[in-house]
Order: structure tokens, then C-alpha cells, then sequence
């Protein structure tokens, strides 16, 4: 079910400049729909049509009309008999003349109402037609469970084929009906209602949703299909089901609601962060691993160009079978994003805005002043500085407003929406400013044979960048400290010298790290509707991306004051660009029992890029800051940098095709190609073939489960397919040029140019071969239902570098085609449609996942990979290598085998004897794959509730079997430091260690935990006394209220994502949170 979100901007942050470009966006946007002028004319007598068919059945001539115009015919097939052939020859003739000659002599009578046309029996409208002076006339409006309309919902009087539809708003008239009348109201995806009339003459109705839908459309890979037709292992996601108080990032918004998805930001809560996806395992080593992204049928679209209340629906395409009409690109799964269309009917606007605020919910328990004094570990400087509190800001504020307008007439129509955010981080100087527009319109010409369809976004975007190293900084400096200098002149305290300690609040004060992006995503369909049963369709698209980063560092700063120079200033611009063209040609029809639908066509795409970055040092004036780089001294000292770069061209082009064939809604098959040719590889290995197939058997529908009525729907499906991976840095199969080194020569010194990587003319695509086997069901009136699924993926030619010998190579790495990866989990999903009555209603979705991802082999001369390499202070060593054979997710450490009574550290060695460090020295043949990073199940469990005008969603969590990597207790858990604080339990837990720390088994804990993730509550006005207002609503959402877990260190839902899950590094931690939204729509 669609919902629409509006508002009132409410922009007090937003002033000077950016209000006027606000204003001006959205005084542009109302002047536009109001353009979209539509008044209501006699349908009926406007509308004429030229036929001429010969010899069909009245039912194909009554679809043809209803192909050509808005016209719906309403009738009992068991009352009027439709099978009559019938010839109709006209020109330019009135609708109904047209039925005058048809049902002519056929005994079926019409009435017209609007654009609505009841048949029936001649003697039954005759009768009804003759009693109608002791009925009524009914009115009312149809809304949903949170107040939205519902247009185009059916009522009609039960028993007979009396109805009508509701209109754009949802209401409804429905005339001459009896007083002992059943009225049926339904509506796609929700479930029918009866109503016993009685003597009113208004009934306001409430649909409920359907605990599943099976004629629930599902958007594959260019096209749709019904959800009781799909065969492959898809998840969809409709826009109410979109988690709100998430700045609008649809993925975070769907975080945990699809099963074999791992969503995970890179950087916590912070505005400026990114999101990292996984979906099923690790789909490569050294090529890409994540999902493409497909935005309104443009493949590589970026999220920026995309807000939640712009969603219609989010569509996961899991399995080979789903996704290898992508070919090269899908190999980390697809994931289309469909927003939503322009609705034909009176102008609305409507606007969200959502004000956001986090406290800290766990932070790092470090000594006091008072207890780093007491304990010995460094000077007293008088001072007592809490460092945390110092570099966090407290109760940060966001504030978000979505503005829309949609509407228009039945042949032009405007979807329209204006975005703003100002968004505060946590962290010390993370912020980041956003306005941008979305317009989606639809226009239909000469009958609906032309539609043309067009989507544009822009998104602008500034941010001030703080980093992850004022909280590494908070945690092991001196508290007593001070980080203000009254005697400085920029305030604060300043240390010089050394590299391991710094004032993390001067750090972030004292510089400007400034990032500015424009993003434009823009695309147009020509569609030709050649008949009911085919079309064509060709699209342009484009995506051009701008990026710009400034970076200063004052001449008060620390690194200037060490280098001696008068403040450094660097910036960086680059550019990217997408090309793409696609042409397809659809077909669906239905013969009888068989079930036809397909698609063939051709794509072109080409990707560019290029940059320039210079950087310059020593300024004369320091408030001028990095826009005046000409001026410093390192220029002409011959010290200032400058540089350039620009990706190889990238061009790809395919041609693919699908076929789906149905038999009694039973028996279903899915046949699917791609043959793709990419410009990244040499001539000879440019072109791969990704075929796939999968079919399904509806059990259900067999005359043997008769018996077994309480089951309403069981699906059985399976498939198998083959998608490639070619994405890597474009060029090294082709031989390419770069500059080299300085070279003295004749006491001149020349920087020469020579190969820029050893080519690879025999480079091949990574190959993923898929096959998934899956279950649907849906039990007891469907109020329980479900799916599961299993699979298996295996990776074949990965792309990876390999050690060469040089000479007789350039480079000591060749990018090659070794080694396989092999993925391997189930999925199972189960929803139970608990409590549905006219106050009361309270659905469930529960949803487990496994998966287990292996290297299987690594072949050439590095048959193993060591990775996460340890930082100083010591030297831990690597905590993980890609092994043949081994689990991606195992930690490649030393094993503890406790301490000696002196304190010492003991360890086990290959053969499982233990020994003291101090007296033999531990070896790499001593170290063990122990601990899992990856989650043996993850669950997600949500809860929806609503009582009359309240909803309360609530979500929880869970990863079990999985460890973590506590590198927070590694480098601040052991006491024996000087001028560094420690952990508030160092000195309980190891005041008796002693030596450097050791990379082993000892910090890897327990990360399973359960996850109290969201709980939203809302409550929607009732707006039938405010003329102008149609719907009202307000919800408190908050995120991250609850874990428990026996991880002792500060987050156990960890990065899973990725070659190297399972750490929590220490340096690179952002504050953990609890965030707060208080949101409100309105709609007018």
C-alpha cells in the first residue's frame, strides 16, 4: 500500500542564501502543479472510439474498450453470459451506441455511471430498476489503517453486480441500494469487508492489509510480475514498511527486514557516514561485493539520488536466478528501488518533517583524574577533563522536511517533492547541510498508445568532517589535561613534538575539512502501447556526480607549528559521469490456462571520471584559509603538490531476454539470458553469456490437497543461474602508460613515463554460479504465512593479484583469474496475521538467516593473504589470513594459554603445549584459526499494533554464535603504561600482566547479544471537521534503546561485512547512541 507524506516547511535553520534557494524550489514546484489545471467533464458523452472487430467474444470486445478508454465493466460472469460473439464496425461512435449494438439481442443490459458500466441480465436491471423508489443512496470514503485513502477500491451490493469504485480522495455513492443490502468493499492487497446497510445512508470504511498478497505486484529485472508467479528468491519492501527517524536513507530504513541483507553504516550515527552492504555472503575477494543498486529501471544508480517518503517499493533480487538478466553486475545480488508515480486527481500536498536528537548509550570507562594519579601512570597537571565529554556534542540536533505535491489529469500528471536537512553529529565539528528535488512525470498521447515517463533528482550536499582519531585520543590521554590555554591565542593547548599524542579538541577547531557534493540523476521513456498485449520502449538516462573536498590546517595547528610553516591547505575536485541507453520490447497475454509473459532488449552504458587535487603550505594571511593557494611559499620553494587524474573509459553493452510461462497458475518456468561485452577486458575475452533458469510448482492448487483445507497457498520453487563480476579498476587487461620515477641524467633530472601495470590480455569476468531452492506458503485463511529458502553459490576464476617475478615482468603483481569462494546458507521468513478486528489489530514477522562463506582455493605464488595488521605501540602482528580451506570470519592468532605467577604471558604453541614468552619466542606456525565473526543466525522479530487511531511498531534484534575481536580492552586493558589512561578495570582484571600485549584468543569474546532496534509509536488525527486538511499524523520513534549482551566492549553488533568482520578497533570508534526522532505528516 502506497502512503503519502507532507508538510509546512519549518526551515528556521536554514537562512540567508540556502532560504531563497528553498523558496524559490518550492514556489517552482506549486507554480508546476498548479499548471496541471484538470476539470471534471460528462466522460460518457465526451468519449467516442473507431472498432472494427469481427466475430469475438463480447468479453475480448469489452477489454479492447476498456484498453482504449477509463471505462470499467463491472459483472457476475455466473449472470451475464459474455461468451456471445459478437462484430462491431464504427467510426468516431459515442460509447454507448456502441453497447446498444453489442448487446443487442443478447439479452445483457448496461448502466453507466461515470466511468463505471454495470451489466447484467435484462430482466434483473429491470427489476432492480422498478424497485428502486424504496432504496437509498449510500455514501462514504474508503481509507486504510492509518487514514489514507484508498482510490479505486470496489463496492458492490453483494449478490448482484450493482457497484462502483472510490475516487481519488476515496469516497464513494452508490445509489438505489436496499435497505437489507450486504455492501462488499475490497481492494487489491487488503481484505474484503461486508457491511449490512440497514437505514444509513453514510458508511466510512477501513480496509485491513491482507497478511499476504499474492496478487502483490513484484518489480524483477525490467519488468514485473505477480507475486504468485515469481519462481526466484525475491523480498520486497513497500514504502509503509519503511523504518522512519533514519534521515531518509532507504537502506537503513529496511535494515533487518530482509533476510541474507547486511545493511551496516561505516561510521555509526555520524551524518556524513556510508552505508555498507553484503548481501548472501562475500560475493569476491578483490572485485566488487556488493549489490547494484537499480533506481526506476536505471542500473548503477546511487542512493543519494533517492529519499524514503519517495519510495514505492524496494525490491531484492537474492539469487542467481533473479538477477543474471544484470549478467556482469549482479554477482553481490541486485537490489531495485521503484519510487512512486504521479496519481491522476486533485492537486495534494503533503509534507514530513522529523526532528532528531542522540544521547551516548555506552562509552569507554576510562580512570578519572583522581584514579589516573592514585594508580601512578603519569604527571598531575592540576586539571580534571573528562576527554570524551570534550570531543561529543551534547544532544545534537537534526532537523529534515520533505515537501510533495502530486497530482494532475488522467493524460499528464506530476509527481513533485523538494528535500532539506541540517544534520549535527555527535562528534566534535560532524555536520552536514542537504537540499534537493525529485520530479516523476507521466504523460499519455493519443489514447494511451504514447506514454512517456520521465524521473529527475538533484541532490546538493556540504558537510564539515570530524575523524575517528579525537575519540582514540580521548581515551588514552592525560585527565589532568586541560585542552584550553587562556593564554593562547587561539585558546587552546597546543602540544608540539612527538606524533602519539595530540589535543583532539584543537585539532578538530583549529583546521577545515569541507566536503561539497552535487549529485543528478535524470531519465526518460518513450513507451509505445502497439497493442494490449505488447509494447516497446526505449530509455535514455543519465548520473553525473561531483565531488569537492577542502582541506586546512591554520598556522596555529600542531602540524604546522612541527613543520614550521604557516598553516597547509589541499583540495581535491573529481567528476563521474554514467551514459545509458536501453531499449526492450514486453509481451503478456493469457490463453485459457497458459500464462505468457516476456521481454527482450539491449543496453549500452559508459562511465568516466576525472580529477584534480594540488595542495600548497606556508600562507601569509591564515584567515583566508585554502581559498587563496597560490600564495603560499611551498609553491615556489618547489614544494607545493599538484596532480591530475582520469579513468579509462568504460563501456558496456548486452543484449537479454526473459521468458515466463504459467499453466493453471500450478505449473511455472522462467527461462532468462544476458550477453554482455565489457571494454575492461582484452578483445578476446570481452563478451560472457549468464543464463538462468528456475521453476515452480503450485502444490496448493492439486486436487490431492482438497483434503487439506486450511491451507491456502504452498509454492515449491527452485532455480539455478550464472552472473559475472568485472567490477575492478578498469585497465589492467589493457596495456596502459603512467608516469614512472625521477631519473638523473647528465646532471638533469627527468621524470620518465613506462608501463602503469603489467597487462593481462587472458583476464576473464568473475563467474558465480547459483542454484537456490525455496518454499512459499500461506496457511489458516492466510493469516499465517511464510517462505524458506537454501542455497548455494560458488565463485569461480577470481580476480586477484598474484606475485610475479620481476624481471621478466614490469610490476611484482599481475592481476589473474585463481581461486574459488564458495557461499553457503538458508533463509527462512514467517508472518502470522494475529488479531484483525474494527479497533484491534497486531501482526508479527519473525526472520532467521545463515550464512557460511569458504575460501576454497587461492591458487599462484601467494597461496594465503595476511591481513589487519596491528598497530603500534609493539608488534601484534596480522589477525587474519585468507587460507584455502578456511571460513571467511576466522581470526588467525596465537591461542592464550594463561599467565605466570610472575605475570608473564603463556601461549600455546602448533602442538598444543603451552609456553612462557620470555622463554621461547612464539612463531607464525604457532598460530590457530579460532572464533567465528560471522553470525551463525542472525533474527530480526517486528511487532505491529494498532488500536483505533495509535500504531506502535516495535523491532528487535539478534545475532548468536559469533565472536568478537575487542581490541579496546587490547590496547587500553593492561596497566602497565606511562602517560596514557587505561580502562577503569585494568588495574582489577590485569594489574599483575606484564610485557606487551599478545595477539592472541585472549580478547576475543562473545558478541551475541538481543537488540531492542526500534520502536515507533503514532497516532493519527481524525481530520473530517478540517475541510483542507486530509490526514494528520505524529510518532516518536526511537533507535538503539536496548542490548543485552555479555560483550564487555562497547558495540556487539559489529562490521560483519567484508573481508575482515568481527574487529572493534579502538581508533576508530564512534560514539554508540541512542537516537530520538519526533516526526509529523500532514497531507492537504
Amino acid at each position: 500500500m502506497k502512503k503519502n507524506y507532507c508538510a509546512i516547511p519549518f526551515l528556521n535553520r536554514i537562512q540567508g542564501s540556502k532560504f531563497v534557494k528553498v523558496t524559490r524550489m518550492v514556489l517552482f514546484f506549486i507554480m508546476i502543479c498548479i499548471s496541471q489545471g484538470f476539470a471534471k467533464n460528462s466522460y460518457a458523452q465526451d468519449t467516442r472510439l473507431s472498432l472494427n472487430i469481427e466475430n469475438q467474444p463480447i468479453q475480448e470486445i469489452l477489454e479492447i474498450i476498456e484498453e482504449q478508454t477509463e471505462f470499467r465493466f463491472m459483472y457476475d460472469a455466473t449472470v451475464v453470459d459474455l461468451n456471445q460473439r459478437k462484430s462491431i464496425k464504427c467510426k468516431n461512435q459515442s460509447v454507448a451506441k456502441i453497447l446498444d449494438d453489442l448487446f443487442k439481442d443478447s439479452g445483457i443490459s448496461y448502466k453507466i455511471d461515470d466511468r463505471q458500466i454495470a451489466l447484467s441480465r435484462s430482466e434483473i436491471l429491470n427489476n432492480f430498476q422498478q424497485t428502486t423508489q424504496q432504496q437509498l443512496t449510500v455514501t462514504g470514503k474508503v481509507t486504510d489503517q492509518s487514514g489514507q485513502p484508498l482510490p479505486g477500491a470496489t463496492i458492490v451490493v453483494k449478490g448482484t453486480t450493482q457497484g462502483t469504485v472510490t475516487d481519488a480522495e476515496g469516497n464513494y455513492s452508490l445509489s438505489n441500494v436496499a435497505v437489507n443490502a450486504t455492501l462488499v468493499f475490497s481492494f487489491v492487497g487488503m481484505e474484503t469487508q461486508e457491511i449490512n446497510v440497514g437505514n444509513r445512508t453514510r458508511i466510512d470504511v477501513t480496509l485491513q492489509e491482507e497478511a499476504i498478497a499474492l496478487q502483490e505486484v513484484v518489480a524483477v529485472g525490467y519488468g514485473t510480475m505477480q507475486r504468485r508467479e515469481v519462481t526466484s528468491s525475491i523480498t520486497s519492501i513497500k514504502s509503509e514498511d519503511l523504518i522512519p527517524g533514519v534521515a531518509g536513507n532507504p537502506l537503513i530504513a529496511i535494515q533487518d527486514k530482509v533476510t541474507g541483507l547486511s545493511i551496516q553504516s561505516t561510521n555509526g550515527t555520524s551524518p556524513n557516514a556510508g552505508t555498507s552492504l553484503q548481501l548472501r555472503g562475500i560475493a569476491s575477494i578483490k572485485a566488487g561485493q556488493g549489490p547494484l543498486i537499480v533506481i526506476d529501471g536505471v542500473p548503477g544508480g546511487s542512493l543519494s539520488s533517492v529519499s524514503s517518503e519517495d519510495i514505492q517499493s524496494i525490491d531484492v533480487l537474492k539469487d542467481a536466478s533473479a538477477g543474471a538478466i544484470y549478467g556482469t553486475r549482479a554477482a553481490g545480488g541486485v537490489i531495485l528501488i521503484t519510487t512512486k508515480q504521479p496519481k491522476a486527481g486533485k492537486m495534494r500536498l503533503t509534507y514530513t518533517t522529523e526532528l532528531t536528537t542522540e544521547t551516548i548509550r555506552r562509552r569507554p570507562e576510562v580512570l578519572s583524574a583522581k584514579e589516573f594519579v592514585e594508580n601512578g601512570l603519569g604527571q598531575d597537571y592540576g586539571n580534571e577533563t573528562d576527554w570524551y565529554d570534550e570531543v561529543t556534542v551534547d544532544f545534537p540536533f537534526r532537523q529534515r522536511h520533505h515537501i510533495n505535491l502530486n497530482g494532475g489529469s488522467e493524460t499528464s500528471k506530476i509527481y513533485a517533492t523538494f528535500v532539506a536537512s541540517d544534520q549535527e553529529g555527535i562528534a566534535l565539528g560532524d555536520k552536514r547541510d542537504e537540499f534537493g528535488g525529485r520530479i516523476n512525470a507521466n504523460f499519455n498521447l493519443l489514447d494511451n498508445f504514447v506514454e512517456i515517463i520521465a524521473h529527475a533528482d538533484y541532490r546538493k550536499s556540504s558537510s564539515e568532517r570530524s575523524h575517528n582519531g579525537i575519540f582514540y585520543q580521548a581515551m588514552k590521554l592525560n585527565p589532568t589535561l586541560s585542552p584550553y590555554d587562556p593564554d593562547s591565542p587561539t585558546g587552546f593547548n597546543v602540544w608540539t613534538g612527538g606524533w602519539e599524542y595530540y589535543n583532539p579538541v584543537a585539532d578538530i577547531r583549529l583546521r577545515d575539512d569541507l566536503g561539497y557534493n552535487d549529485n543528478f540523476l535524470g531519465d526518460v521513456t518513450l513507451k509505445l502501447n502497439l497493442t494490449p498485449h505488447l509494447s516497446t520502449q526505449a530509455m535514455v538516462a543519465t548520473r553525473i556526480g561531483q565531488w569537492r573536498d577542502v582541506y586546512y590546517e591554520s598556522a596555529q595547528h600542531k602540524n604546522s607549528l612541527d613543520n614550521n610553516r604557516d598553516g597547509y591547505a589541499s583540495q581535491n575536485y573529481g567528476q563521474n559521469s554514467d551514459k545509458t541507453f536501453e531499449w526492450q520490447t514486453n509481451y503478456l497475454n493469457e490463453f485459457g490456462d497458459h500464462v505468457v509473459n516476456g521481454v527482450v532488449g539491449y543496453s549500452f552504458q559508459e562511465f568516466n571520471g576525472d580529477g584534480f587535487n594540488m595542495n600548497n603550505a606556508d600562507f601569509p594571511v591564515d584567515g583566508i584559509k585554502a581559498w587563496d593557494m597560490g600564495k603560499g611559499t611551498y609553491l615556489s620553494k618547489g614544494r607545493a603538490g599538484m596532480g591530475s587524474w582520469k579513468d579509462p573509459r568504460e563501456r558496456l553493452i548486452a543484449f537479454f531476454g526473459r521468458g515466463n510461462y504459467s499453466y493453471k497458475d500450478t505449473y511455472m518456468i522462467t527461462l532468462s539470458g544476458r550477453y554482455e561485452g565489457s571494454s575492461k577486458f582484452y578483445k578476446d575475452n570481452r563478451w560472457g553469456f549468464f543464463p538462468a533458469i528456475s521453476a515452480g510448482w503450485r502444490i496448493s492448487n492439486e486436487s490431492f490437497m482438497e483434503p487439506f483445507d486450511f491451507i491456502d497457498d504452498l509454492k515449491i520453487r527452485g532455480g539455478y543461474g550464472v552472473t559475472g563480476n568485472q567490477n575492478f579498476s578498469p585497465g589492467v587487461a589493457t596495456r596502459m602508460y603512467s608516469s614512472d620515477t625521477w631519473w638523473l641524467s647528465n646532471g638533469e633530472w627527468l621524470y620518465t613515463y613506462g608501463l602503469a601495470h603489467n597487462q593481462n590480455k587472458d583476464l576473464q569476468w568473475e563467474e558465480k554460479k547459483e542454484w537456490n531452492i525455496g518454499v512459499d506458503f500461506a496457511l489458516f485463511g492466510n493469516k499465517l504465512s511464510g517462505k524458506f529458502d537454501i542455497y548455494n553459490r560458488t565463485v569461480d576464476k577470481m580476480i586477484y593479484d598474484v606475485s610475479v617475478s620481476v624481471p621478466p615482468a614490469i610490476h611484482d603483481k599481475t592481476t589473474m583469474n585463481v581461486g574459488s569462494l564458495k557461499n553457503t546458507g538458508w533463509e527462512g521468513e514467517l508472518a502470522y496475521n494475529a488479531v484483525q478486528t474494527d479497533k484491534w489489530n497486531y501482526n508479527t514477522v519473525f526472520r532467521i538467516s545463515h550464512n557460511n562463506s569458504v575460501l576454497e582455493s587461492l591458487w599462484g605464488s601467494q597461496t594465503f593473504w595476511d591481513r589487519v595488521g596491528f598497530p603500534a605501540p609493539g608488534s601484534p602482528g596480522n589477525a587474519v589470513r585468507l587460507y584455502p580451506g578456511q571460513d571467511i570470519g576466522k581470526f588467525f592468532v596465537w591461542r592464550y594459554a594463561g599467565f605466570t605467577e610472575e605475570g608473564n604471558w603463556m601461549l600455546y604453541d602448533k602442538d598444543g603445549n603451552a609456553f612462557d614468552v620470555t622463554e621461547r619466542t612464539k612463531t607464525i606456525d604457532d598460530k590457530a584459526f579460532v572464533g567465528n565473526a560471522i553470525p551463525v543466525v542472525q533474527l530480526s522479530w517486528d511487532h505491529s499494533v494498532s488500536y483505533k487511531n495509535w500504531e506502535l511498531y516495535v523491532l528487535f534484534t539478534s545475532w548468536l554464535g559469533h565472536d568478537i575481536f575487542n581490541t579496546i580492552n587490547m590496547y587500553f586493558g593492561l596497566p602497565n603504561v606511562e602517560e596514557q589512561n587505561v580502562l577503569k578495570d585494568a588495574f582489577k582484571k590485569h594489574k599483575n600482566v606484564k610485557g606487551e600485549k599478545e595477539l592472541c584468543d585472549y580478547w576475543i569474546e562473545d558478541g551475541d547479544f538481543l537488540k531492542l532496534k526500534n520502536v515507533t509509536l503514532r497516532y493519527n488525527f481524525n481530520t473530517s471537521s478540517v475541510k483542507f486538511l486530509q490526514n494528520a499524523s505524529v510518532y516518536l520513534s526511537g533507535r538503539d534503546l536496548l542490548t543485552l549482551t555479555k560483550y564487555s566492549g562497547m558495540e556487539p553488533e559489529s562490521n560483519i561485512n567484508g573481508l575482515d568482520p568481527g574487529f572493534e578497533w579502538f581508533n576508530n570508534l564512534y560514539p554508540r547512541t541512542q537516537t530520538w526522532t519526533l516526526g509529523i505528516q500532514l497531507t492537504f
